[in-house]
Protein backbone atom coordinates (compact mmCIF):
# COMPACT_ATOMS: atom_id res chain seq x y z
CA UNK A 1 0.00 0.00 0.00
CA UNK A 2 1.59 3.62 -0.56
CA UNK A 3 1.09 6.61 1.97
CA UNK A 4 -2.31 8.15 3.20
CA UNK A 5 -4.15 10.62 1.32
CA UNK A 6 -2.76 14.57 2.42
CA UNK A 7 -6.64 14.90 3.35
CA UNK A 8 -7.71 15.45 6.89
CA UNK A 9 -10.03 16.73 9.29
CA UNK A 10 -14.02 17.63 8.57
CA UNK A 11 -14.56 17.11 5.49
CA UNK A 12 -18.51 17.96 4.32
CA UNK A 13 -20.42 16.27 1.69
CA UNK A 14 -22.43 19.11 0.34
CA UNK A 15 -25.82 18.86 -0.38
CA UNK A 16 -27.32 19.72 -3.80
CA UNK A 17 -30.21 22.77 -3.55
CA UNK A 18 -33.54 21.45 -5.73
CA UNK A 19 -36.00 24.15 -7.06
CA UNK A 20 -39.70 23.28 -7.47
CA UNK A 21 -39.34 21.81 -10.66
CA UNK A 22 -36.26 19.83 -9.81
CA UNK A 23 -33.46 21.29 -11.50
CA UNK A 24 -30.13 22.38 -9.52
CA UNK A 25 -29.87 25.53 -7.97
CA UNK A 26 -26.45 26.55 -8.66
CA UNK A 27 -26.57 30.10 -6.66
CA UNK A 28 -27.82 28.32 -3.72
CA UNK A 29 -25.15 25.68 -4.21
CA UNK A 30 -22.29 28.51 -4.46
CA UNK A 31 -23.88 30.17 -0.61
CA UNK A 32 -23.66 26.84 1.48
CA UNK A 33 -20.15 26.72 -0.05
CA UNK A 34 -18.98 29.89 1.29
CA UNK A 35 -21.04 29.49 4.53
CA UNK A 36 -19.07 25.77 5.07
CA UNK A 37 -15.75 27.64 4.64
CA UNK A 38 -16.48 30.15 6.84
CA UNK A 39 -17.29 27.42 9.28
CA UNK A 40 -13.82 26.64 9.01
CA UNK A 41 -14.42 23.09 7.13
CA UNK A 42 -11.63 20.81 5.49
CA UNK A 43 -13.05 20.20 2.70
CA UNK A 44 -16.05 18.97 1.10
CA UNK A 45 -17.11 16.23 -1.38
CA UNK A 46 -19.78 16.82 -4.31
CA UNK A 47 -22.48 14.24 -4.91
CA UNK A 48 -22.05 12.10 -1.69
CA UNK A 49 -25.29 10.26 -0.37
CA UNK A 50 -25.84 13.45 1.21
CA UNK A 51 -25.72 15.19 -2.08
CA UNK A 52 -28.58 12.91 -3.40
CA UNK A 53 -25.81 11.67 -5.90
CA UNK A 54 -27.80 8.55 -6.62
CA UNK A 55 -30.30 10.92 -8.66
CA UNK A 56 -27.68 12.93 -10.23
CA UNK A 57 -26.47 12.20 -14.09
CA UNK A 58 -23.67 12.68 -15.18
CA UNK A 59 -23.81 16.11 -16.39
CA UNK A 60 -24.95 17.47 -13.17
CA UNK A 61 -22.20 16.09 -11.04
CA UNK A 62 -19.48 17.77 -13.25
CA UNK A 63 -21.24 20.82 -13.17
CA UNK A 64 -21.41 20.76 -9.33
CA UNK A 65 -17.72 19.64 -9.45
CA UNK A 66 -17.16 22.63 -11.88
CA UNK A 67 -18.79 25.42 -9.77
CA UNK A 68 -17.72 23.68 -6.42
CA UNK A 69 -13.89 24.44 -7.62
CA UNK A 70 -14.88 27.54 -8.88
CA UNK A 71 -15.81 28.66 -5.60
CA UNK A 72 -13.77 27.17 -3.53
CA UNK A 73 -10.89 28.50 -5.75
CA UNK A 74 -8.17 26.45 -3.74
CA UNK A 75 -9.00 27.13 -0.19
CA UNK A 76 -9.65 23.59 0.66
CA UNK A 77 -9.70 20.40 -1.22
CA UNK A 78 -12.74 19.31 -3.44
CA UNK A 79 -13.66 15.22 -3.57
CA UNK A 80 -16.68 14.13 -6.08
CA UNK A 81 -18.36 10.80 -5.60
CA UNK A 82 -18.97 8.09 -7.52
CA UNK A 83 -22.26 6.61 -7.18
CA UNK A 84 -23.18 3.71 -10.04
CA UNK A 85 -24.48 0.45 -10.84
CA UNK A 86 -21.71 -0.83 -13.29
CA UNK A 87 -18.18 -0.72 -13.80
CA UNK A 88 -18.56 1.23 -16.95
CA UNK A 89 -20.82 3.92 -15.72
CA UNK A 90 -18.08 4.19 -12.79
CA UNK A 91 -15.42 4.85 -15.72
CA UNK A 92 -17.98 6.97 -17.94
CA UNK A 93 -17.89 9.51 -14.53
CA UNK A 94 -14.19 9.22 -13.82
CA UNK A 95 -13.05 9.62 -16.93
CA UNK A 96 -15.76 12.68 -17.14
CA UNK A 97 -13.84 14.44 -14.35
CA UNK A 98 -10.38 13.89 -15.00
CA UNK A 99 -10.67 16.97 -16.64
CA UNK A 100 -10.52 18.58 -13.43
CA UNK A 101 -8.22 19.62 -11.00
CA UNK A 102 -10.04 17.59 -7.95
CA UNK A 103 -8.07 16.78 -4.69
CA UNK A 104 -9.69 12.88 -5.43
CA UNK A 105 -12.63 10.57 -5.77
CA UNK A 106 -15.01 8.97 -3.40
CA UNK A 107 -16.08 5.64 -4.53
CA UNK A 108 -19.07 3.42 -3.54
CA UNK A 109 -19.32 -0.19 -4.79
CA UNK A 110 -22.24 -0.91 -7.17
CA UNK A 111 -25.28 -0.44 -4.89
CA UNK A 112 -27.46 -2.93 -6.80
CA UNK A 113 -29.07 -5.22 -4.63
CA UNK A 114 -26.65 -8.38 -5.92
CA UNK A 115 -23.81 -8.05 -4.19
CA UNK A 116 -20.00 -8.34 -6.76
CA UNK A 117 -17.63 -11.06 -5.19
CA UNK A 118 -14.11 -10.00 -4.16
CA UNK A 119 -12.50 -10.13 -7.44
CA UNK A 120 -15.18 -8.33 -8.81
CA UNK A 121 -14.90 -5.58 -6.29
CA UNK A 122 -11.18 -5.10 -6.71
CA UNK A 123 -11.84 -5.01 -10.81
CA UNK A 124 -14.29 -2.55 -10.24
CA UNK A 125 -11.45 -0.15 -8.73
CA UNK A 126 -9.07 -1.01 -10.87
CA UNK A 127 -11.25 0.00 -13.67
CA UNK A 128 -12.36 3.28 -12.31
CA UNK A 129 -8.52 4.18 -11.23
CA UNK A 130 -7.60 3.61 -15.14
CA UNK A 131 -9.51 6.36 -16.12
CA UNK A 132 -8.65 9.43 -14.16
CA UNK A 133 -5.26 9.90 -12.43
CA UNK A 134 -7.01 10.95 -8.62
CA UNK A 135 -6.69 9.59 -5.23
CA UNK A 136 -9.82 7.24 -4.61
CA UNK A 137 -11.53 6.77 -1.16
CA UNK A 138 -13.63 3.73 -1.09
CA UNK A 139 -16.81 4.86 -0.26
CA UNK A 140 -18.12 2.13 2.42
CA UNK A 141 -21.82 2.52 2.30
CA UNK A 142 -23.42 -0.24 0.84
CA UNK A 143 -24.35 -2.50 3.39
CA UNK A 144 -25.13 -5.79 1.05
CA UNK A 145 -21.34 -4.84 -0.85
CA UNK A 146 -19.55 -4.03 2.38
CA UNK A 147 -15.96 -3.55 1.52
CA UNK A 148 -14.68 -6.01 4.61
CA UNK A 149 -10.99 -4.80 6.15
CA UNK A 150 -9.11 -7.62 4.52
CA UNK A 151 -10.82 -7.15 1.05
CA UNK A 152 -9.63 -2.86 1.65
CA UNK A 153 -6.05 -4.14 2.36
CA UNK A 154 -6.35 -6.04 -0.98
CA UNK A 155 -7.76 -3.53 -3.03
CA UNK A 156 -5.25 -1.11 -1.79
CA UNK A 157 -2.21 -3.69 -2.34
CA UNK A 158 -3.57 -4.00 -5.63
CA UNK A 159 -4.91 -0.54 -6.90
CA UNK A 160 -2.40 1.64 -5.16
CA UNK A 161 -4.24 5.05 -6.46
CA UNK A 162 -6.90 3.76 -3.84
CA UNK A 163 -5.63 5.38 -0.74
CA UNK A 164 -8.64 5.79 2.55
CA UNK A 165 -11.42 4.32 3.25
CA UNK A 166 -14.89 6.25 3.82
CA UNK A 167 -16.58 3.80 6.92
CA UNK A 168 -20.02 4.36 7.31
CA UNK A 169 -21.06 1.52 9.15
CA UNK A 170 -23.05 1.71 12.16
CA UNK A 171 -20.60 -1.35 14.09
CA UNK A 172 -17.82 0.65 16.03
CA UNK A 173 -15.89 -2.99 16.17
CA UNK A 174 -15.82 -3.17 12.46
CA UNK A 175 -14.31 0.74 12.33
CA UNK A 176 -11.73 -0.80 14.62
CA UNK A 177 -10.57 -3.74 12.80
CA UNK A 178 -10.81 -1.48 9.55
CA UNK A 179 -8.34 0.98 11.37
CA UNK A 180 -5.94 -1.80 12.68
CA UNK A 181 -5.80 -3.27 9.10
CA UNK A 182 -5.44 -0.38 6.82
CA UNK A 183 -3.81 2.02 9.75
CA UNK A 184 -6.09 4.81 11.11
CA UNK A 185 -4.94 7.95 8.89
CA UNK A 186 -6.05 5.79 5.95
CA UNK A 187 -9.74 5.50 7.40
CA UNK A 188 -12.15 8.54 7.40
CA UNK A 189 -15.38 8.27 10.09
CA UNK A 190 -18.82 8.27 8.74
CA UNK A 191 -20.40 6.84 11.86
CA UNK A 192 -22.34 10.29 12.80
CA UNK A 193 -23.24 9.65 15.62
CA UNK A 194 -20.40 8.18 17.18
CA UNK A 195 -17.52 10.81 15.80
CA UNK A 196 -15.49 11.31 18.64
CA UNK A 197 -14.85 7.43 19.49
CA UNK A 198 -13.93 7.28 15.44
CA UNK A 199 -11.47 10.07 16.14
CA UNK A 200 -10.34 8.12 19.40
CA UNK A 201 -9.35 5.18 17.50
CA UNK A 202 -7.25 6.83 14.95
CA UNK A 203 -9.15 8.40 11.85
CA UNK A 204 -7.80 11.03 9.64
CA UNK A 205 -11.12 12.75 10.11
CA UNK A 206 -14.87 12.46 9.14
CA UNK A 207 -17.05 12.42 5.87
CA UNK A 208 -20.06 12.60 8.05
CA UNK A 209 -23.38 13.88 7.33
CA UNK A 210 -24.01 15.89 10.53
CA UNK A 211 -20.90 18.11 9.46
CA UNK A 212 -23.03 19.56 6.31
CA UNK A 213 -25.96 19.87 8.99
CA UNK A 214 -24.00 22.03 11.81
CA UNK A 215 -20.08 22.31 9.86
CA UNK A 216 -19.02 24.51 12.84
CA UNK A 217 -19.72 22.77 15.84
CA UNK A 218 -18.14 19.62 13.97
CA UNK A 219 -14.99 21.26 13.01
CA UNK A 220 -15.29 22.15 17.44
CA UNK A 221 -15.55 18.71 17.95
CA UNK A 222 -12.05 17.92 16.18
CA UNK A 223 -10.34 21.19 17.24
CA UNK A 224 -11.35 20.20 20.93
CA UNK A 225 -9.73 16.82 20.70
CA UNK A 226 -6.96 17.65 18.62
CA UNK A 227 -5.89 19.74 21.65
CA UNK A 228 -6.70 17.39 24.54
CA UNK A 229 -9.72 19.50 25.31
CA UNK A 230 -11.50 16.03 26.27
CA UNK A 231 -14.34 17.72 28.80
CA UNK A 232 -15.76 20.10 26.20
CA UNK A 233 -15.31 17.37 23.55
CA UNK A 234 -17.71 15.35 25.63
CA UNK A 235 -20.22 18.18 25.77
CA UNK A 236 -19.88 18.38 21.86
CA UNK A 237 -20.36 15.44 21.03
CA UNK A 238 -23.28 14.68 23.18
CA UNK A 239 -25.27 17.36 21.53
CA UNK A 240 -24.38 16.44 17.68
CA UNK A 241 -25.32 12.47 18.92
CA UNK A 242 -28.61 14.69 19.83
CA UNK A 243 -28.88 16.30 16.57
CA UNK A 244 -28.77 13.07 15.01
CA UNK A 245 -30.83 11.06 16.62
CA UNK A 246 -33.52 14.16 14.88
CA UNK A 247 -31.42 13.57 11.49
CA UNK A 248 -30.77 9.90 11.16
CA UNK A 249 -34.31 9.04 8.57
CA UNK A 250 -34.31 7.33 5.50
CA UNK A 251 -35.08 11.02 4.21
CA UNK A 252 -31.60 12.14 5.68
CA UNK A 253 -30.85 14.91 2.66
CA UNK A 254 -34.22 16.22 3.45
CA UNK A 255 -33.58 16.70 6.50
CA UNK A 256 -29.90 17.46 6.57
CA UNK A 257 -31.55 20.33 4.31
CA UNK A 258 -33.75 21.75 6.74
CA UNK A 259 -30.93 22.14 9.51
CA UNK A 260 -29.16 24.04 6.73
CA UNK A 261 -32.30 26.17 6.04
CA UNK A 262 -32.54 26.94 9.58
CA UNK A 263 -29.28 28.49 9.82
CA UNK A 264 -30.24 31.19 7.24
CA UNK A 265 -28.20 28.69 4.39
CA UNK A 266 -31.27 28.52 2.19
CA UNK A 267 -30.46 24.59 0.64
CA UNK A 268 -33.69 24.06 -1.23
CA UNK A 269 -36.12 20.66 -1.68
CA UNK A 270 -34.75 17.04 -2.25
CA UNK A 271 -35.29 15.54 -5.36
CA UNK A 272 -38.51 13.61 -5.96
CA UNK A 273 -39.17 10.91 -4.59
CA UNK A 274 -38.19 11.83 -1.47
CA UNK A 275 -40.08 14.34 0.01
CA UNK A 276 -39.35 17.19 2.17
CA UNK A 277 -38.85 17.15 6.18
CA UNK A 278 -42.34 17.94 8.15
CA UNK A 279 -43.03 20.82 10.39
CA UNK A 280 -42.99 18.82 14.00
CA UNK A 281 -39.12 17.17 11.97
CA UNK A 282 -38.22 20.72 11.29
CA UNK A 283 -38.88 22.15 14.75
CA UNK A 284 -36.70 19.05 16.13
CA UNK A 285 -33.95 19.82 14.69
CA UNK A 286 -34.19 23.54 15.62
CA UNK A 287 -34.42 22.37 19.01
CA UNK A 288 -31.55 20.27 18.71
CA UNK A 289 -29.68 23.14 17.24
CA UNK A 290 -30.15 25.51 19.94
CA UNK A 291 -28.92 23.24 22.23
CA UNK A 292 -25.38 22.43 19.94
CA UNK A 293 -25.37 26.09 19.11
CA UNK A 294 -25.27 26.88 23.14
CA UNK A 295 -22.57 24.14 23.52
CA UNK A 296 -20.57 25.24 20.74
CA UNK A 297 -20.39 29.07 22.41
CA UNK A 298 -18.76 27.33 25.62
CA UNK A 299 -16.32 25.44 24.08
CA UNK A 300 -14.65 28.21 22.01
Amino acid sequence: MTGPMELGGVIVPLTTPFAADETIDYGAFSRQIEWMLAEGVDGVVVGGSTGEGFTLDEEEVFALSQRALEVVAGRVPVMTSIMADSSRAAVARARQLSELPLTGLQVAPPHYIFAPDDDGLVEFYRRVAGAADFPIVIYNVISWANVRPELAVRIMDDVPQVRAVKQSDKDLGAFADLTLAVGGERVFGAIDGSLMSCYDLGAAGSIAAIASAAPGPNVSLWKTLRDHRREQAKELNRELCNLWRSLAAPNLPARVKAAQTLQGVSSGLPRSPMSAASVDCEMGIGEALKRLEACNRQSL
